[in-house]
């Protein structure tokens, strides 16, 4: 799948395709799709809890499901096929979940179940496709690659805030699951027309294992991919799981009667800020200097996020917000990009889900962080929000740390 020569523009745009659907689907289940299906069916006092075992089971078969997909793809073709298979065979399933899920009303174990499927399959289709970032061989194209892959994350991150939440308020009875399944298997197909020439070209067989020696001292490219992982975790802890401490933080310190849409209104603001710095940054990524863009955004992004909490208004938060979403639009698609550089030939589909981790493992661990911390700071709400905010803004800076160090080293 390696070549010398540069992809054309059509083959980076098409190929990046399926995150648009994929984060269509994911962030429409995660902030509304999947808590309107548990409080359909749960009492009011155990939504929270279940919510949060159905969230962290899904996130962990997610986690599951990326990693097998790209160690699968580095070495098992299915038929003549080395990524497209897998991508194949993770949109066919999540489509048919989707629509099975329009001819029934779900249990809280159906939902679980249901919810499993969905994240484990669309991570098989996301872990397969990851690795072709590394299989680009112009390092700038790679940025620039980074940088469509982080739009298109964010775009599909808007379709779920606005289609979604449209077609739930609607007449049109099952018309959020119908437009998913349309998404992504329009957004699958693309990707998989695009690469299907690439992908059934034949390669050297690659080693099926690491060497000892690599693992008992490793080169130094994989030293700085282990400490960028490990920076990169702590940067998402930060942010991702702050979305889900959003409306609450929006009616109880904001004191606004109608969070959700006031919700929808920050979200789609601050996506469109974070899609235009990660295409920005992301392209021209390879000439600033990738490491020092990553150590910029962690201790930027740290100021405005500690601030939130201490201005009681909307407008303030838009701002603050925005700040944050251009440093997290950047650092998504400028990590993904440095990843790729300092991952080894013939592995790349291995290392890609492993630092992949760094983003699903924070969005799994850090909600329970900020649960906690709300919990044990429960007699004061503000007080409250604050340690929440602070404890983001310091993930930030330990992130920040992280990565100087490993671009120093």
């Amino acid at each position: 799948m390696e070549s010398s020569q540069k992809r054309s523009r059509g083959f980076i745009i098409g190929y990046n395709l399926i995150y648009l659907g994929v984060n269509y689907l994911w962030i429409s289940f995660e902030t509304l799709i999947l808590p309107l299906q548990i409080g359909s069916v749960v009492p009011e006092s155990d939504m929270g809890l279940l919510l949060g075992i159905v969230a962290s089971l899904g996130s962990f078969s997610g986690i599951v499901g990326n990693l097998a997909s790209g160690m699968l793809s580095d070495r098992f073709r299915i038929g003549r096929g080395k990524r497209s298979p897998y991508i194949s065979i993770g949109v066919a399933v999540v489509a048919a979940m989707l629509l099975g899920e329009t001819l029934y009303r779900p249990s809280i174990y159906e939902i679980l179940a249901g919810y499993i499927v969905l994240q484990s399959f669309s991570n098989m289709a996301i872990g397969s496709t990851q690795p072709i970032l590394a299989e680009i061989e112009s390092h700038e194209q790679r940025g620039t690659s980074a940088g469509l892959n982080g739009l298109f994350t964010l775009m599909g991150a808007a379709l779920g805030f606005g289609v979604t939440s449209f077609f739930l308020s609607s007449p049109y009875r099952n018309g959020d699951l119908y437009a998913l399944a349309a998404g992504i298997v329009f957004s699958g197909l693309a990707t998989l027309f695009t690469i299907r020439r690439m992908d059934t070209a034949r390669i050297p067989k690659v080693v099926d294992h690491i060497p000892f020696g690599m693992i008992r001292k490793p080169p130094p490219d994989m030293k700085k991919f282990s400490r960028l992982a490990t920076g990169s975790f702590f940067v998402f802890m930060g942010i991702t799981g702050l979305t889900f401490f959003e409306l609450y933080f929006f009616r109880e310190v904001l004191g606004i009667p109608n969070p959700a849409a006031y919700v929808a209104i920050a979200g789609i603001l601050v996506l469109v800020v974070s899609a235009v710095s990660s295409v920005v940054l992301g392209h021209f990524s390879g000439r600033i200097g990738r490491w020092n863009i990553l150590v910029a955004d962690a201790i930027i992004a740290s100021v405005p996020t500690i601030m939130i909490p201490f201005f009681r208004t909307f407008y303030i938060f838009l701002i603050l917000g925005s700040l944050i979403g251009a440093t997290y639009g950047s650092f998504y698609s400028v990590s993904y990009a440095l990843a790729s550089d300092l991952v080894p030939k013939g592995e790349s589909g291995k290392y890609m889900a492993i630092f992949n981790l760094s983003l699903t493992g924070a969005s799994t661990v850090s909600p329970l962080i900020y649960g906690l911390i709300l919990f044990i700071l429960r007699s004061s709400v503000h007080l409250g929000y604050v340690g929440l905010f602070s404890a983001a803004g310091l993930f930030y800076i330990i992130g920040g740390v992280v990565l100087f160090a490993a671009s120093r080293s």
